[in-house]
């Protein structure tokens, strides 16, 4: 078990406990080598009983490693410690688009904007690696108080045309909240649903709510098979139509009118974010604080 000032490898100082997921500690940490602060993430105990587990860890590490972009975080190292595999990535000192929700309830049109141009931008390298995400959503991107976002968390993460992991033909991986429709039917994950997750979050950005929610994610998984996703001006009647139109054609059940690439989406949205007559208009808090948009029921 890993405790603070433990040096690991003869190179990484713990110096302090950041986090508890569901399979790994998140540590924060020095690399005494290369003289820089580090997030030191190992798999825990009772995780690594399970080889599924190590493989989706070692996928990680393997994918992540190999991409090097101003919007995705960096992997720096990979090994083991008393026979549990540990990453060590670049220290985020901000928090989660999740988190930053939590507090702020929904962003302005111009941020959300801003957060998604960023995250396209990622997505759009990741996919010209031939690489698919397969879980693109707030909690899996960082938001620093430089207003910088990063993606994170390629544990199931694949290679087109590889399987780098053991999950079985048909099985469903991924948040319900934010699977596109063809992948819950049981078809191959690809760049168009993680433009679809991308869709969903460009929703909860603006609004502060996901499309679907329930406790059941089956009620969520055939929310998102038989419904359309509602529009965020339904939420937010002040965000301009471009809005629902981006999230309408992101999240399109019908693959051909879906956007085919990334740059497509960031396109449209770059287009909305120069358009400064329309992007001047803000969503006022009265507008929330007198619940004038309506939720949408599944």
């Amino acid at each position: 078990m890993i405790k603070v000032n433990d040096l690991i490898d003869d190179r990484y100082k713990i110096k302090a406990s950041i986090g508890h997921g569901g399979m790994s500690d998140v540590f924060e940490g020095y690399d005494i080598v290369m003289k820089r602060a580090v997030a030191f993430k190992i798999l825990n105990e009772e995780s690594v009983l399970n080889p599924q587990n190590l493989i989706r860890f070692e996928n990680e590490a393997r994918i992540a490693a190999s991409l090097f972009h101003p919007n995705i975080v960096r992997i720096y190292d990979y090994g083991f410690y008393e026979g549990a595999p540990y990453i060590v990535n670049e220290l985020q000192k901000g928090q989660t688009l999740k988190d930053a929700l939590t507090f702020k309830k929904f962003f302005s049109l111009p941020e959300a904007c801003q957060i998604m141009i960023q995250v396209l931008e990622g997505l759009a390298y990741i996919h010209s690696k031939g690489i698919i995400h397969r879980d693109i959503k707030p909690q899996n991107i960082f938001y620093g108080s430089d207003g910088i976002a990063k993606i994170a968390d390629f544990g199931i993460s694949t290679i087109k045309y590889y399987n780098l992991n053991l999950d079985e033909p048909k099985k469903v991986v991924g948040t319900a909240q934010y699977l596109a429709p063809e992948v819950l039917k049981g078809s191959k994950p690809n760049e168009q649903s993680d433009i679809y997750a991308a869709g969903v979050t460009f929703f909860e950005l603006l609004t502060g709510y996901i499309p679907f929610d329930d406790q059941n994610v089956n009620v969520v998984a055939r929310a998102h098979v038989d419904h359309e996703i509602p529009s965020p001006l339904d939420y937010m009647p002040t965000l301009p139509q471009k809005c629902e139109d981006i999230v309408k054609k992101a999240t399109s059940k019908n693959l051909n009118y879906r956007y085919l690439k990334a740059e497509d989406m960031l396109n449209d949205i770059k287009e909305l974010y120069g358009d400064k007559k329309t992007i001047k208009k803000s969503t006022p808090l009265i507008t929330r604080l007198f619940g004038i948009m309506k939720r949408n029921k599944i």
